[in-house]
């Protein structure tokens, strides 16, 4: 790691930033899931295609596409805290607008907004992370806050249903109060989220962006480890935004859908913090052969099986997938030339490729829903993606 600052590992403010950095990710993740248990009110109401609402669920996704290097790059001169802080409330406002949506357009454009907020946030809570920890607890520090969004998409999916939406009487209100959730974190951020060092921002600000840049794509390690990332982005977000309908469409009510959909993101709390802390450099291309291999055989039997096999499909699909993603993160902040210095940019550039994946999934979806009238195609082109991912993993070469 190249010129990087180290964090005192006696700092106990670190913990405490980790814990606000939690709970923004977990609102962000109760905002930008709260559609997905909502789709069948919405869709209703709003007259919407399988298609349409797709296109919407991938929407947050398609903006980030062109934003993610870009933010990355900002975050890197303007720090965290001011980054963060201007993403969630974005995400908030967005909330916001999605429960005075009167169509396609403006529930498109309202969700468009999480995909302006949504990169400062995922790009901006790996670089805090390169900041302030250091070693081994780079890993730890990753898992628990990934377990912030895994924890928000559980509750969204598990209670939208079942007690949000009939305490507040319309999906419009839930959405509401969602987004006043996100208003309150702006405020604890104000008041408590903080910079690691002065000079680690002005040792990074004099570098250009085109050497920043330049940097970053002579990288292969980084590019290797964006396009195993595409996979998951494609599968994750397509299940995470569509599972709650795919098991309505199978015959389950709607609060019965949501909490068995939660099951993954409650599992995943174990892959997202126990199994990251055992992978080392040397290690981690075996640990993601096997996830993704796991996952896509799991993807598999719950497309098409009920009853236990379906649970347990759900179980291990959420525990593997979750895996790989922390997995990925403090690859990227270990790679050759990156660390905490050039963080910004190597998380902008993974969430770029990742989000391509994270579009397409719900589109490709809801388009071969309206068009085949089933959900098994879907499930099998979810499995191959997942599959063939294992081919560019194998092929990762790490730094021993």
């Amino acid at each position: 790691m190249d010129n990087e600052t180290c964090p005192s590992s006696g700092s106990n403010y670190r913990w405490f930033m980790l814990a606000q950095i939690w709970l923004i990710y977990y609102v962000f993740a109760i905002i930008s899931s709260s559609i997905p248990p909502l789709i069948t009110p919405m869709s209703s109401d709003l007259a919407l295609s399988h298609s349409q609402m797709g296109v919407i669920l991938g929407a947050m996704h398609l903006i980030y596409i062109p934003l993610a290097i870009p933010m990355g790059l900002l975050i890197d001169r303007i720090g965290v805290r001011r980054s963060i802080l201007t993403g969630i409330t974005l995400v908030s406002l967005s909330g916001l607008l999605q429960s005075l949506a009167v169509g396609f357009e403006t529930l498109f454009l309202s969700v468009c907004l999480l995909g302006l907020g949504g990169p400062t946030i995922s790009v901006g809570a790996p670089k805090a992370v390169a900041s302030w920890f250091i070693g081994r607890d780079r890993g730890t520090a990753s898992g628990i806050y990934l377990t912030g969004f895994i924890t928000g998409v559980a509750t969204a999916t598990a209670i939208t249903n079942t007690a949000v939406m009939p305490l507040m009487g319309t999906w419009r209100n839930t959405l509401a109060l969602y987004g006043f959730l996100g208003f309150l974190m702006v405020c604890i951020w104000l008041l408590f989220g903080r910079e690691r060092t002065r000079s680690q921002g002005r040792e990074v600000a004099s570098v250009s962006l085109r050497d920043d840049v330049r940097v970053l794509l002579r990288e292969r390690h980084v590019w290797m480890i964006a396009v195993i990332g595409f996979s998951s982005f494609f599968v994750r977000h397509s299940l995470g935004g569509w599972l709650p309908k795919l098991l309505e469409l199978r015959g389950m009510g709607p609060a019965k859908a949501g909490l068995l959909a939660s099951i993954p993101s409650w599992c995943g709390l174990i892959g997202s913090t126990a199994i990251p802390r055992l992978g080392k450099t040397g290690t981690r291309k075996h640990i993601l052969s096997v996830a993704l291999l796991v996952q896509g055989i799991c993807v598999f039997i719950m497309g098409t099986t009920i009853g236990p096999p379906l649970i347990a499909s759900l179980i291990i699909y959420g525990i593997s997938t979750y895996t790989i993603l922390p997995l990925l993160m403090v690859a990227l902040m270990e790679a050759p030339r990156v660390g905490a210095r050039y963080m910004g940019v190597a998380g902008g550039l993974f969430f770029s490729i990742g989000e391509v994946g994270g579009f397409l999934g719900p589109s490709m979806v809801g388009v071969l829903l309206d068009q085949t009238g089933s959900t098994l195609p879907s499930i099998i082109a979810l499995t191959a993606v997942v599959e063939g991912m294992l081919i560019p993993t194998l092929l990762l070469k790490e730094n021993k």
